[in-house]
This record gives structure tokens, C-alpha cells and sequence, in this order.
């Protein structure tokens, strides 16, 4: 009998590097392995949306090597840790225990089967394309299946928004929505981007879409939405990504079936409605 040998935390970043690729990151992101080493063993996996204080005492708690988590922590350099702040005493906590930390953030967003890809299957939509494409190779043409955001086809025909706002609603999970636009107003074209990406905007007026799905944006962004002629649907940063570090956790454990993987269970919308 052959003793499997240990997952060891490269094969876990070469994986997610693969499926993920972090070229497809935004410039101001920061992405891949955050902490840790590459040595490691790893037998707990846990993924959520965001590293908080209660993500981090359930990864201690649960026995975790390592934590992939779709919004990068640490985000920003950082001169100085101390427990004098929240992000150093989660950073020594987790150093101290041995536990890695992993983002793909907006390369997750961007990717072949990413979170915006999974938004617009979710919706129905059919020749599901990249709003601005992306191409690895460097080779010009507008084919590629990567890039940010995703625009389609709803394969149900011309839908009152209301309708699209209620299939959105169902699709992330979401305790309501906000929406920019005529209920009756039929929308055939609908375009998609998770978290906060109201920039996506233009790209979705020059694509002539009928509808776009965002986690959230601003009031200016919302006007020029209505002066544009575009419905906006805001299903709140949270619900339009969360969804997606569950399926990500589903994705490991069949990549991973030795390890022990889950969703994190303290990974919260910090955002109540009254």
C-alpha cells in the first residue's frame, strides 16, 4: 500500500493560477499567494468573499493551512504590522497559525468560467462574450472568451425588467435590489458585472445593451444610466459575488478530494436593510 504524499500549498497556487490566470488581474490589483509557503502542507481549505476577524477565528478553529478569499487582504502596502489595527492583528493571527492566504479577485472576475461568466449563465443568457475582451496571446480580434465583465442574449426573448430584476434577485441570493429604469421596459440584452463596476458602463452603451447587472455603483453612475437609456440592476457587492467563492469551494474539493474544503460560515454581509 502507497502512502499518498501531502497536497502541498504550489500545487493549490498552480491550480488556481491555471483556472484563474493572474494576468487577466487588473493593474491596481494584488493578487495570488498573499501569505504563506509554498512548501506548506495544506489539508483545510476555506474560501470566502472577504477575510474578516470572524473568517480568520473559523479558519483557527477549523484547522486551515490556507484561506482563499476573493478580495485580497492584504489590498493595499502596508508599512507596519502591529495589532494596532484590524488588518495587523489578523495578518499575525494567521502568520502565527500558519495559514495561508490566496486571492484571484478580478482575475476570478475575468476568467473563462469566472464570476461574471457564472452571473450571466445564471441569467439565461445565451452567446455569453466578454464586454471588453482580453487576449492572453497578445493576438488582436476580439475572439477571446476572457476578459472583464460578460454581455448576452436572454433566451427567453424581449422580458420586463421587473422580471430580470426578480431573476437576478434569485440568482445571487440577494435580500433585495435596486433598480434603475421603467419596469415594463422589455430588455433582450443584458450586460454583467459583479462588485462595484460602474465603469463597466460605457463599455455597455457602446454595446447597445438593454439591461446592466452590477453588485453597486454610484448615484452619478446611475443618472447617466437613466440618461443613457440603460437599466441598471444593483443586487449589493456581496450577493453578486458571494455566490461564486461557493461554487469556487466545490471546484477545490474536486480538484482536491484529500483536502477538507468549505465555504466559510462567518463570511457575512456586514450591510443589514431595516
Amino acid at each position: 500500500m502507497t502512502v499518498s504524499e501531502p497536497l502541498k500549498l504550489n500545487a493549490v497556487c498552480e491550480f488556481l493560477e491555471r483556472f484563474a490566470p493572474s494576468q487577466l488581474a487588473e493593474s491596481w490589483d494584488n493578487v495570488g499567494l498573499l501569505i504563506g509557503d509554498r512548501a506548506q502542507n495544506v489539508q483545510g481549505i476555506v474560501t470566502c468573499l472577504t477575510v474578516t476577524p470572524e473568517v480568520v477565528e473559523e479558519a483557527i478553529e477549523a484547522d486551515a493551512d490556507l484561506i482563499v478569499t476573493h478580495h485580497p487582504m492584504p489590498f493595499r502596502a502596508i508599512k507596519r504590522i502591529t495589532s494596532g489595527d484590524t488588518v495587523g492583528q489578523m495578518l499575525l493571527k494567521l502568520i502565527q497559525h500558519r495559514i495561508a492566504v490566496y486571492s484571484p479577485h478580478t482575475a476570478f472576475d475575468s476568467c473563462a468560467e469566472g464570476i461574471n461568466f457564472q452571473l450571466a449563465a445564471a441569467m439565461g443568457l445565451t452567446d455569453i462574450q466578454p464586454l471588453i475582451p482580453v487576449d492572453l496571446l497578445g493576438v488582436s480580434g476580439g475572439t477571446s472568451q476572457v476578459g472583464t465583465g460578460r454581455w448576452g442574449t436572454l433566451a427567453s426573448g424581449k422580458t420586463p425588467l421587473a422580471v430580470v430584476a426578480e431573476t437576478a434577485k434569485q440568482a445571487t441570493n440577494a435580500a433585495m435590489v435596486k433598480v434603475v429604469g421603467r419596469a415594463t421596459s422589455e430588455i433582450s440584452t443584458i450586460a454583467i458585472g459583479c462588485g462595484s463596476a460602474g465603469e463597466l458602463l460605457a463599455a455597455a452603451i457602446e454595446k447597445k445593451v438593454g439591461c446592466l447587472i452590477l453588485g453597486e455603483t454610484s448615484f452619478h453612475t446611475c443618472l447617466e444610466a437613466k440618461a443613457q437609456n440603460v437599466a441598471l440592476i444593483l443586487v449589493g457587492h456581496f450577493a453578486s459575488e458571494r455566490f461564486a467563492v461557493e461554487k469556487l469551494a466545490s471546484i477545490l474539493a474536486d480538484a482536491f478530494p484529500a483536502a477538507n474544503v468549505w465555504c466559510s460560515r462567518q463570511d457575512v454581509n456586514p450591510i443589514h436593510f431595516a
